[in-house]
């Protein structure tokens, strides 16, 4: 039968966590009369906060953590979470989201950059970005040196924030836009800002349910010639992918389409049956 075990210690957490996991356990039971729906223990393993922290004045240095910085624990769902990944740094509230499994961020991302522009293509070279679902701007920051200007799309407030935060952190506000985009025109103001289909790249990174038909339907306008959707569900994945192609087919009249170029699984939730998949789309013309 299924039911609720109660743990103590978590074996693919953090040592911060597990050493801050016995404390906030018994900190909640001393005071659950005082939630109103019961409690949430939030956990997130963090850098310390940078003194100072870092400013479009005077960007990160990438020399102020190395491997022996001791992490922290942060509990409080408002405070600030600091993550390197990379040379980069970022930024963003404990109860916000934020890509799992640090270990596997630099793979993942030069990935990405390696599946947009794989060694020997002939194919046209984007050099614009659009970072789309882009909440803190983790796609758009690490990818920042492969390309002339990166737009940032995302429909929360918060999430357009933090990455217009974490780039001025990097030194990158010169060369990036965050646009708070409505779900019906979320690639609204791109065109202002110079960026086009015919000279750019977007990288997707949905939540589980995928894309919603609107914003496929944009895509489609859009016409980017490189699309890396990133997901953690495999299923909305292969189905939006699948829509994007049979729909190219369709309005390309044969003259353009969408093809799939590639896709590779990562390993993010360990001893789980998910896995996050990258799939690479090109687009085709034929005429």
């Amino acid at each position: 039968m299924p039911g609720v075990l109660d743990i103590e210690e978590c074996p693919i957490a953090t040592d911060v966590l597990n050493a801050k996991l016995g404390p906030e356990r018994q900190r909640i039971k001393e005071t659950i009369s005082t939630f109103k729906r019961g409690a949430t223990l939030l956990l997130r393993d963090s850098l310390p906060p940078p003194e100072p922290v870092p400013s479009k004045e005077k960007p990160f240095d990438v020399s102020t953590f190395d491997a022996s910085t001791p992490h922290i624990a942060v509990t409080n769902h408002k405070e600030a979470v600091y993550e390197k990944v990379g040379d980069y740094l970022f930024s963003f509230s404990a109860g916000s989201f934020f890509q799992n499994n640090n270990s596997i961020l630099i793979p993942l991302t030069d990935y990405v950059k390696e599946a947009i522009f794989p060694p020997g293509s002939t194919a046209k070279r984007p050099t614009h970005l659009v970072d789309t679902y882009c909440g803190s701007g983790l796609f758009g920051i690490t990818l920042s040196t492969e390309f002339e200007r990166i737009a940032g799309v995302d429909v929360s407030p918060e999430g357009i924030a933090a990455a217009g935060k974490n780039a001025g952190m990097n030194g990158l506000q010169d060369k990036t836009t965050w646009l708070c985009g409505k779900a019906e025109d979320i690639f609204g103001g791109l065109a202002e800002k110079g960026f086009g289909g015919d000279h750019s790249c977007i990288v997707i990174d949905p939540p589980r349910k995928g894309c919603d038909t609107p914003f496929l339907e944009q895509f489609l306008k859009f016409k980017p010639l490189t699309a890396v959707y990133v997901s953690c569900n495999v299923h909305t994945q292969a189905r939006d992918i699948g829509w994007l192609i049979s729909e190219s087919e369709v309005r390309g009249e044969g003259k353009w389409r969408y093809e799939l170029e590639s896709l590779r699984g990562f390993d993010l939730f360990p001893q789980t049956a998910h896995v996050e998949s990258v799939g690479v789309l090109r687009l085709v013309e034929t005429n």
